[in-house]
């Protein structure tokens, strides 16, 4: 039995039952306590949160925990288990390698833990290593968080995201192939709506690869089987198609506008706006781009996050996702980034932390995570220090 200890970036080995004095917790359903607390669990599990002000003195426990606030575990709403955030090219080419890309899996899948990140949603690779990695950890074979993978993903043949699955001629071919695709494994299902933004061009996205109907069928297929749809959408046209495809939530939705985000209201769309792969390349810098690309992706970072603001006070639904393992977005310590990000854009941190935890566990279709109340897995929460 384990928990996460984001505070020390560590994962601490515990007994399956026990107590500890805590500073406080926090949660989207017991909001914040910040007065001493006596932790109890049993059979891996929360039994009790018990202040210390109803007990006669302080109890002395085998755990020392009293420097630290018990709150539920993040979630990372988008990540890529097979890339590196390091090189593209070069890590497509180690895909022909499984021992090495398995072994940097590994690694990433404990780098999640010791940040406090107790489940990741993967958009997916041709290869499947995210459906081999979800199923390694359900084993108990590879320690890391809970993985919702939707294994490979639906886009056009011969458009972007080839690496990501695939790939379909048009939607006769989907419809004949569509029963393979679902008996193959999903948790959900992600489909590639448009192609990458510019980094070159303000507002310029690669070309949309699916209409409203076709989109719109491969939608109502995926429910059909109970699965949700993400989808891949930048560009307000993009976008358009989505949201009147019906799906679930929006992945990163660089360029969205004000009528994108009210059709969503209506609609109850999530997104997930990823700032981390265009903010981080600004935070860190390198010469890979030049002065004309950098001053773009500032313009595009600034209208990001005036949009991402505007959502918040619609009271959107909006998910954290990292989508790790693009450049300059590491595995496990770009949620950090993110949180960073979205508390720029705009909205307080505690409400980030409540869509990083509560928020995100309904965008992976997991409600029994991001909570802290009795029953929830000791491994499903994390200790940190100053979180408000």
């Amino acid at each position: 039995m384990y928990i996460s200890c984001s505070a020390e970036q560590s994962i601490l080995e515990i007994p399956n039952d026990g107590e500890s004095l805590i500073a406080g917790y926090w949660s989207h359903e017991r909001g914040t306590c910040s007065q001493p607390i006596l932790l109890q669990w049993k059979d891996g599990k929360v039994k009790s949160l018990k202040s210390v002000n109803h007990l006669e003195a302080y109890p002395q426990t085998s755990l020392q925990w009293d420097q630290y606030f018990l709150i539920p575990g993040w979630i990372d709403a988008h990540v890529h288990l097979a890339l590196d955030s390091l090189d593209f090219y070069q890590c497509l080419e180690n895909w022909s390698q499984p021992v090495l890309i398995e072994d940097n899996i590994k690694v990433y899948l404990r780098r999640y833990l010791e940040k406090g990140i107790v489940a990741i949603r993967d958009g997916g690779d041709l290869p499947g290593f995210s459906w081999t990695a979800k199923h390694k950890v359900e084993e108990g074979i590879w320690s890391g968080p809970k993985v919702i993978s939707v294994h490979e993903a639906v886009g056009r043949a011969g458009m972007y995201g080839r690496f990501l699955g695939r790939g379909f001629q048009n939607l006769s071919e989907w419809k004949e192939e569509k029963s393979g695709f679902f008996n193959q494994g999903i948790d959900q299902l992600k489909v590639i709506v448009t192609g990458l933004i510019k980094f070159d061009d303000f507002n310029r996205v690669g070309p949309t690869q699916w209409t409203v109907a076709e989109l719109k069928e491969i939608v109502e297929t995926a429910h059909a089987r109970q699965a949700l749809v993400m989808a891949h959408a930048s560009g307000e046209e993009g976008i358009s198609v989505a949201i009147s495809a019906g799906v679930d939530s929006i992945e990163h939705g660089y360029y969205m506008t004000s009528r994108n985000l009210e059709l969503m209201k209506e609609k109850n769309i999530a997104w997930v706006p990823t700032v981390a792969p265009i903010g981080n390349i600004l935070k860190y810098p390198t010469n890979r781009y030049s002065r004309h690309e950098l001053d773009t992706l500032k313009r595009i970072l600034d209208t990001h996050l005036a949009r991402i603001y505007e959502a918040y006070c619609l009271n959107l639904r909006l998910g954290v996702g990292t989508d790790a393992g693009a450049y300059q977005v590491p595995h496990g310590d770009s949620f950090y980034d993110e949180i960073e990000w979205l508390v720029q854009a705009g909205i307080p941190k505690l409400e980030v932390f409540d869509r990083a935890t509560y928020e995100n566990a309904q965008i992976l279709g997991q409600p029994e995570l991001g909570k802290l109340e009795i029953g929830t897995p000791m491994n499903q929460l994390q200790l940190v220090k100053n979180f408000n």
